[in-house]
This record gives structure tokens, sequence and C-alpha cells, in this order.
């Protein structure tokens, strides 16, 4: 086991996991990802004053980490924790964050929401139970930027869901506009597509309790259900974009057959009038 986790286990237990795009020399690497970017999670020692800010901070997304001990037991609930994790906590519940998800199973005591987590767990588990709740909470929180973008974007598609059915000229001036939410959409759906099957099961090379932890915060935290919400709300975004991308086609395509049309209408009045001119010109 490496010396961090065995650090943490002894006195400092505040820690924070960063998730980055690119790792530094000296990063203690926790577990890194592929979907649906490659990043990394790294372990690193917490600010002196970490109140839970769920901001980005200079080095990506965090995860502060409250790692407790076994011999350290829990006073009545989890939320009456020692190390003032209670009072931590509750800085930590701003408006509209999901309530907290609570996990026990085999000496295993674990607190999370969004940012935060408690982890109360044998100092031999603490590594890998970390890494596991790192994975987790990775893909959760794309999950989560999925969820929020969606919810974000409903005034829009109303505004756009006409398209469908019928376009004026005007609406021509607008069509870059509507082809970068069409692209925003399609760019959700394969940002879902790369992370759902990680959403669905734990990683396979985490030992057994990870795994089985991995499972339990998946089941908590409604996973499946949300990836079917997802999905079904992101068919209506494109369902609505893809018609309304075709009837624009289908508009310019038009506009151009009637410039055409018009073209050829003058081209030959030009001709008539030339044969006129001519005739006329002989006589």
């Amino acid at each position: 086991m490496s010396k961090t986790i065995q650090t943490i286990n002894r006195g400092a237990n505040v820690r924070r996991i960063h998730f980055v795009d690119q790792i530094a020399s000296g990063d203690h690497v926790l577990i890194s990802f592929r979907d649906p970017a490659p990043r990394f999670a790294i372990l690193a020692e917490a600010p002196a004053a970490a109140t839970g800010a769920t901001t980005a901070g200079p080095r990506g997304d965090i995860l502060d980490v409250v790692l407790l001990p076994l011999s350290t037991p829990p006073q009545g609930t989890p939320a009456g924790t020692n190390h003032g994790f209670a009072d931590w906590l509750e800085k930590t519940n701003g408006p509209g964050t999901p309530p907290p998800i609570y996990v026990k199973f085999r000496g295993v005591e674990l607190m999370w929401r969004p940012g935060h987590v408690m982890l109360q767990c044998d100092s031999e588990q603490a590594e890998s139970l970390l890494s596991a709740v790192a994975e987790f909470a990775h893909y959760e929180a794309e999950l989560r930027r999925i969820e929020r973008e969606i919810a974000d974007s409903w005034t829009e598609l109303e505004q756009d869901k006409a398209l469908a059915f019928d376009v004026t000229p005007a609406d021509l001036k607008r069509s870059t506009a509507v082809g970068e939410r069409m692209n925003r959409t399609l760019q959700r759906r394969i940002r879902l597509a790369r992370i759902e099957p990680h959403l669905y099961d734990p990683e396979v090379s985490l030992p057994a309790a990870s795994q089985k932890l991995g499972e339990e915060l998946r089941e908590k935290a409604r996973a499946d259900a949300r990836l079917e919400t997802v999905d079904s709300q992101l068919e209506v975004f494109e369902d609505i974009y893809e018609m309304s991308g075709q009837r624009m086609g289908e508009y310019r395509a038009a506009e151009v057959e009637k410039a055409l049309e018009w073209i050829i209408i003058i081209l030959i009045a030009l001709e008539v009038l030339l044969l006129v001119a001519q005739s006329v010109w002989k006589f």
C-alpha cells in the first residue's frame, strides 16, 4: 500500500481528488479514464481551509475526501461522524444539491455527495476503495453534466420545434444557430454512449470489494433510471432537430429551384425578345 494512504489513516485525514486531463511529475494517480475523453484521478492534500467547494479548481474538477480508519467509530449516524464531518458536509448542501448517498457493507461506511465523500474503512482497503469512488464520481459527474445541459436547452428546443413543420425565410437567417444546437445534441449523444457502459457496471480491473462499492453507489444514485431518462430526452431533441434540418434543407432547395426557374424564364424571355428584335430589324 502506498505511503500516501498510510499517512491519511494515521492523522491528516482530509484529502482532495483532482480529475485532470494531464498528469505532472509526482502525481499520485488513483485511476485513469478513457471515456468520454482521456482523464486521470489524482490524490493530493486538501487545502487547510477546504470546505467542500464544488467548482473546478486550478487542477480540474475536485472531490474532497474525509478518510477515516475503522478505529474511529461513527457516533450514531454517518452525519454525526467525528472530525467535524457533519459540519463539513452541511456546507456542501447548496440549492439543488441531491441528497447524500449512504452505503454500508462489510465494515465499509461511505457517504457521498457530488464533490464530497466520507469513507470509513480498513487502511489496507483505502486506496482501492478510493479508486472505486473516483471512478463512480467521474462518470456520475459526466452524466450530471449532460442532465444539466439538457435541462438548460428545453427553452431553445421550444423555440426551434416549429421548424420541424414549417420554415420561413426569416428562419433561414438563424440556420447557423440551429445547426450549432443540432451539433451539441449529437455531442451529448456521443458522450452518453461512451459513459453509459461504465454507469451500468464498475471497472472490472478493480478488486471485488471495490466493485461491490461501485455497484452500491450506482444503485443508490439511480444510474440505470437516469440513463434511461437522458436517453429518452435526447431522442426528443434528435427527432425535432432531424425534422428541422430536413425541413430547412427542403426549403433551401426549393428556394434554389425557384431562383433557377426564374433565371430560365428570364433567359427564355430575353431570347424571345432578341428573336422579335431580329425580325423587326429585317423588315
